[in-house]
């Protein structure tokens, strides 16, 4: 009895382990991330699976699913709009078209159909139709792309509250506390084998082939989000 016990113990500790520790975990990187929806204007999102950040994934059958951030937990769970991807035509990218019903603000969250590993985005905003938002201030924008980018996967980032609901495999650096000369980092996000430390596993960033305007709020969110922080706690 006490082996048949030590034995099903075993189990669930292999079953609980099995995402990270057997392969199911991957970067989803959104290739082009809007600042907004529209009600009633359909928006293709495509974006790239990378399992373990690395080895493009063709096989997969992913959704993007639309939910409320700010409803109870039955309305998410019974409200949840969902869209199945399409391949589309590079290795390892996937499309899915969404057309938001009613304004407001919506949490994507991407499955990527690898065991349950789900990527959530931040909330974003859903205008009226022909409605002139703003565009976002820049660190908010690199906010955004740094889960957007599945910079979130393999980065903690502890000194932003954002994040802390988030999956994380850390795998890089940690970001908590962090701040790095500016033109430094613009070029390691744009061409990450530069100056490339020490490889745990054979795990290396890709190559996002992030534009100069999101390599640009990237660095200001990483570098500036801990400076605003200390600067608030620290008083007049």
């Amino acid at each position: 009895m006490r082996r048949a016990l030590g034995i099903l113990a075993i189990g669930g500790l292999l079953i609980a382990a099995t995402p990270t520790a057997f392969g199911g975990w991957a970067v989803v990187t959104l290739q082009d991330v809007p600042e907004y929806l529209e009600v009633g204007k359909a928006t293709t999102l495509s974006f790239k699976i990378r399992q373990h950040g690395r080895t493009l994934l063709d096989d997969r059958s992913p959704t993007v699913s639309m939910q409320d951030p700010d409803a109870n937990f039955l309305s998410r769970l019974f409200k949840r709009r969902s869209v199945r991807a399409t391949r589309g035509l590079e290795p390892g990218l996937y499309e899915a078209t969404i057309t938001p019903t009613d304004t407001g603000e919506v949490r994507l969250i991407i499955d990527t159909d690898l065991f349950s590993w789900k990527v959530k985005l931040l909330p974003m905003r859903i205008a009226a139709a022909g409605e002139t938002v703003p565009l976002m201030a820049l660190d908010d924008r690199g906010r955004h792309l740094f889960a957007a980018k599945g910079c979130v996967t393999c980065h903690a980032k502890h000194d932003e509250p954002h994040f802390a609901d988030q999956g994380l495999v850390q795998v890089g650096p940690d970001l908590t506390g962090r701040t790095y000369p500016d033109e430094w980092l613009a070029r390691k996000l744009s061409d990450p084998s530069q100056n490339r430390g020490v490889v745990a596993n054979g795990i290396v960033m890709p190559k996002l082939e992030l534009d100069r305007s999101e390599t640009e709020a990237l660095v200001r969110f990483i570098n500036k989000s801990y400076v605003a922080e200390t600067a608030n706690e620290s008083g007049p």
